[in-house]
């Protein structure tokens, strides 16, 4: 009796594919017992043993390729986004704009061992703006740079030293804004500072009411001046989360931001020098119109707190409170910012940002804004909130609301609309007569990998 071919495959891979493995005389002598017995053909041997010879083969092959690949590759984590944007603006007696815009970063981070690690990333858009990787489509389909975003390393000292892992850290280079904050009134999300800042954590804990105590140092080098002292900015920040009972948390932070020599930095650049910068802080000209330096400094004295509930409204929805606040010491006059908001929804916490990671998920927010003149350098804060002919983000408020739906998974969908006035329309632009709201909004898909 011959077996069928799906016996016969039954019966080898079962059988004859096994004990080659054992050894290949064995394999014979099984091989000649089921063709004596009538039960394969030697088609059907020669077949089943070429097959398994195969398998064998791509298995060992697909081993080999494994070891081959080096081990640094394990240490290594690519991660991005792409974002499109659909933006418009809206106010009386002005033409109403539409425009589409672009913003891709794509980066690698490597953690060589859990006291050394680095990364880098590259992003779209204009190489001499600071606070936007957004680039604007259009401009009959020419192709968009691309320029280096973030460069660093980071060193967190552990068993080599006899230190509690996690317990300090410094990062050098350029990187993103690792100070704490619940808004971008001091900082824009997308400034990549350069230079180095430490972190320090004092106490950590699962229980209690104290859950931990952070302490962030800054020295950021904001121009390189060959014949002089560089501009630069060095802060000091402190951070506690509190845990209220089982159903919010706290956080809670203090900071100071000192920048130094900015007069030369708004001499060289402001004058034509970047013509991507923006400004709405007061400054001082010469008899030409040129300008020489600010109206004032820039020590930034700021504090902000976020609470988060579980369930605040009993439907089931967490939401929470935040808030900002930054008082420029150096300036007699225009000197404060804050904002505040609220949100709900499944982040459960950052509900400025609200990222979301699984579908269906969602979220949104309002935030209220208000930054007088001189209240932070207008060079690097939120670059979304300038008015009109004035160019910048200071001496202006704003009421924000932003939605948030996870259309998929690591798909986010944004809409968001500010209505945005200036404080002082006497100290600005001509253009601000009348002081019209303008209407800016945005529609986001963002994807993140």
């Amino acid at each position: 009796m011959i077996l069928g071919k799906g016996c016969v495959r039954a019966v080898l891979g079962a059988g004859v594919g096994l004990v080659l493995l054992a050894g290949s005389a064995h394999a014979k002598d099984l091989g000649e017992i089921l063709l004596e017995k009538g039960l394969i053909t030697r088609q059907d041997l020669e077949q089943a043993r070429q097959e398994e010879k195969q398998k064998t083969a791509a298995a060992e092959a697909r081993q080999g390729a494994a070891t081959k690949l080096p081990d640094w590759l394990d240490h290594i984590t690519p991660f991005g986004d792409i974002r499109t944007r659909w933006e418009g603006f809206y106010a009386n007696d002005l033409h109403a704009r539409n425009r589409f815009r672009v913003r891709a970063r794509v980066g690698l981070k490597a953690k060589i061992t859990d006291e050394v690690g680095g990364g880098l990333r590259l992003a779209t858009g204009d190489l001499n703006d600071p606070i936007s990787t957004n680039q604007t489509l259009g401009q009959t389909f020419t192709r968009k740079p691309i320029n280096l975003d973030q460069a660093y390393l980071t060193i967190a000292p552990g068993k080599t030293f006899n230190l509690r892992p996690g317990v300090f850290s410094v990062t050098a280079g350029k990187f993103g804004v690792n100070a704490y904050r619940n808004s971008e009134l001091v900082f824009d999300d997308d400034l990549s500072p350069e230079g180095a800042t430490e972190v320090l954590a004092l106490y950590d804990s699962n229980e209690g009411f104290l859950r931990s105590i952070k302490v962030n140092a800054f020295q950021w080098v904001v121009d390189e001046v060959s014949a002089g002292s560089d501009p630069y900015m060095a802060g000091g920040q402190i951070l506690a989360d509190t845990a209220l009972g089982s159903t919010a948390n706290m956080n809670v932070s203090l900071a100071d931001f000192s920048f130094q020599g900015m007069n030369g930095v708004a001499a060289k650049y402001l004058n034509g020098g970047n013509t991507a910068l923006v400004n709405s802080n007061d400054v001082v000209k010469d008899s030409t119109g040129k300008i020489i330096g600010y109206k004032s400094g820039f020590n930034l004295l700021q504090g902000g707190t976020a609470v988060n509930f579980s369930d605040p409204i009993g439907a089931g929805i967490p939401g929470g409170v935040y808030g900002d606040v930054v008082y420029n010491t150096q300036a007699d006059s225009r000197n404060v910012g804050f904002y505040a908001g609220v949100g709900f929804g499944s982040a459960g916490k950052d509900y400025y940002h609200d990222g979301l990671k699984k579908a269906g998920q969602w979220g949104t927010s309002y935030t209220f804004a208000w930054v007088e003149k001189d209240a932070v350098p207008s060079l690097f804060s939120y670059s979304d909130i300038d008015y009109l002919g004035q160019h910048g983000s200071t001496n202006v408020q704003a009421h924000i609301l932003r939605v948030d739906y996870e259309l998929f998974d690591h798909l986010e969908l944004t809409a968001k609309g500010e209505l945005i006035n200036a404080l002082d329309r006497g100290i600005s632009n001509a253009s601000l007569a009348g002081n019209p709201t303008l209407l800016r909004t945005q529609v986001d898909a963002v994807l993140s990998f």
